[in-house]
């Protein structure tokens, strides 16, 4: 067989071949590209639709919590008609409820917005069984048995002035308010292809469905099994021979825990995948008139091209010899006679080749020199800027009083600081000082703006003040004490007295008489903890959020703005001072953070150990959460016992 019917063959079978695998491959193209488009367009729908609801049953819980907190509902001796007419008043503010009710804790229903059942026993509901001692507020949908229709119903404990419970405050919704919110969705822009969707309780109860909305509350969910293993965070995908479906667990949003509901989204095969054989069509009419001409084209190219190759093969047999110079009688202007061309002048070419790849190592090697000697030069800088850290950190640990002041008047007494770089940003200060007959203990723990080198300063400048304010100021009361704190770090930032920079420093100061054991105590941004001899639950004094050095107002005005605690404490109490960086630290198996909820029932249930031990059960607990993450922020935490 000679060379012209080879190569009419070998052109035939590639066309073929070509055009066979590249129908193959670009259909199996298109569709793990419209499977990655349904995957993507479905998982944002059921992330957005996700946040959508937690962000309503967040706002109408919060609408209901702060009603809660109205005077007419806190007063325990309030007219019921009153009641009555103010509930009237919160469903007028807001459409989107469709009544209201307060209850006494026996669930006798005081007053309502439409005056259903007043006067009357509401019997054990889903949402009054979750409502226990330590939970003031939920949610649930269930029908409603005044109203007789299917509710999301939004609950509030109603606390009084002592902080006791004297009832419960219900919000109702329709659910099909909830239509509104998760409405009608499709994949990409193709209204014909319609999502079902479906939410449901952890015991797979069906509270929302856009295709049966009868069957709400009334069966379960027909893919239950199926989709109850799915619990990763995030969306859940799962394709099955006959459907795709998208499972979303209801995670926190902001300080609403959720109802463990799970959302759905699924969509039958046939209905996802309509797009692809009309793809697959216009595929195949496309590559059809492709390959005829293809093939022509190749009958064409093998004949045009069998005699040059022919010339072109001798005048390869030579070059293969070692002769450079062979000269090839192929004078076409077409790839092959640029290649007979090239192929002539593969010697010369070569030979330049080498003399330009010398010149190209020579200058990597006189680059590598350089980026030896650059090297070198950050190393040094590198250097000098540790040592400069270093030198840092010993003149911010100089301002830091040493623990033995504190433990001069309380033998138990800890400092737990750990900056998250070499410096940081808080501190903290305590002194012994005399007024007159009586002689007093100032505490102070402070949380400066940022961390690192600008913390330090900020932390440094923040312990020099108090010194200058306590001692040559004579200030012993806490809030003038911050108040003042606050005019001379806007003084020293060169600030305005009305502008408002967030720049400055959180802190939380102690002042107790040692003669009587009285404690007064001012604060921006840190709490107090006070746990009392005898008592197993923490109690905390709050303090206004804000940043001492840019606070809004003059020194008068930051005064008046400023709560003072006075607290009489008692032999055995324990009180204990922190900046937010112990609980804002993430770690644990699902890096997370600690939370101030944790680190409150951390201290209680270390409480009955001495201070010391509990001082180590504290490092301890914060050494093993953030084992596997780097430290998020500096952490101060400070503690002592009264003697």
């Amino acid at each position: 067989m000679n060379i012209y019917a080879k190569l009419t063959i070998l052109c035939l079978f590639l066309v073929l071949f070509t055009a066979g695998v590249l129908s193959f491959f670009a259909d199996q193209k298109v569709e793990q590209t419209l499977k990655e488009e349904i995957v993507r367009s479905m998982t944002q729908q059921s992330k957005g639709i996700s946040s959508d609801i937690g962000r309503f049953m967040y706002s109408r819980l919060n609408d209901v919590r702060m009603a809660a907190r109205n005077l007419y509902f806190t007063n325990p001796n309030a007219d019921p008609e009153i009641l009555t007419q103010r509930l009237q008043e919160l469903e007028d503010i807001n459409n989107l409820y469709y009544s209201f009710s307060y209850f006494d804790m026996n669930r006798v229903r005081i007053a309502d917005s439409k005056r259903i059942s007043i006067g009357r026993q509401h019997p054990n509901s889903l949402y009054w069984t979750k409502l226990g001692p330590e939970q003031n507020e939920t949610v649930d949908v269930s029908k409603s048995e005044s109203v007789g229709r299917v509710i999301m119903h939004f609950a509030s404990k109603v606390k009084a002035s002592d902080n006791s419970d004297i009832g419960v405050l219900v919000g109702r919704i329709l659910v099909d308010e909830l239509f509104k919110i998760v409405d009608e969705y499709t994949l990409s822009s193709d209204t014909t292809r319609t999502l079902d969707i479906h939410l449901i309780d952890g015991a797979g109860t069906v509270l929302y469905s856009n295709i049966d909305p009868s069957n709400i509350l009334n069966t379960q969910y027909e893919q239950f099994e199926l989709i109850s293993s799915l619990n990763e965070p995030g969306v859940n995908f799962l394709e099955t021979q006959d459907a795709l479906y998208f499972v979303t667990r209801e995670t926190n949003y902001l300080s609403f825990t959720g109802n463990d509901w799970a959302l759905i989204l699924s969509v039958p095969k046939e209905r996802a995948y309509a797009p692809l054989s009309q793809i697959r069509e216009q595929i195949l009419w496309a590559v059809l008139p492709v390959l005829a001409l293809t093939i022509i084209l190749a009958l064409i190219a093998a004949n045009f091209f069998v005699k040059p190759i022919v010339k072109l093969s001798l005048a390869a047999e030579e070059l293969s010899k070692g002769n450079l110079d062979v000269e090839l009688p192929i004078g076409s202007k077409d790839e092959i006679g640029k290649l007979a061309k090239q192929m002539a002048n593969t010697s010369q070419s070569l030979i330049g080749q080498i003399e330009e790849q010398r010149q190209t190592n020579k200058q990597l090697i006189d680059q590598k020199t350089q980026i030896e000697m650059q090297k070198n030069q950050l190393v040094s800088v590198s250097s000098q800027i540790r040592d400069s850290i270093s030198y840092a950190e010993r003149i911010q640990r100089s301002t830091l009083p040493p623990i033995s002041t504190l433990r001069s008047i309380f033998p138990e007494s800890f400092v737990m600081y750990r900056p998250k770089d070499i410096i940081g940003g808080d501190f903290y200060w305590f002194e012994r000082v005399r007024r007159g007959n009586n002689e007093f203990m100032i505490v102070a723990c402070g949380d400066c703006t940022g961390h690192g080198v600008p913390g330090a300063i900020m932390s440094i400048m923040g312990s020099n003040q108090l010194t200058n304010i306590v001692y040559y100021q004579n200030y012993l009361d806490p809030k003038k004490i911050i108040s003042r704190l606050d005019k001379v770090i806007k003084f020293e930032l060169q600030r305005e007295t009305d502008e408002v920079n967030r720049d400055g420093m959180e802190i939380g100061i102690c002042v107790i008489d040692l003669d009587t054991l009285k404690m007064e105590y001012a604060g921006a941004g840190i709490p107090l903890r006070l746990m009392k001899h005898g008592d197993d639950k923490l109690t905390i004094y709050k303090t206004p959020r804000m940043m001492v050095g840019g606070i809004e107002g003059d020194e008068q005005e930051v005064h008046a703005q400023l709560v003072k605690e006075v607290i009489q404490l008692d032999a055995k109490d324990r009180i204990f001072l922190s900046s937010d960086g112990y609980q804002d630290q993430f770690g644990g198996e699902n890096d997370k953070k600690f939370m101030s909820k944790n680190f409150h029932k951390l201290i209680e249930e270390s409480s009955d150990k001495p201070l010391l031990e509990q001082q180590k059960i504290i490092e301890k607990t914060f050494s093993e959460w953030s084992k596997n993450t780097s430290q998020t922020d500096d952490v101060c935490v400070l503690g002592f016992e009264v003697k």
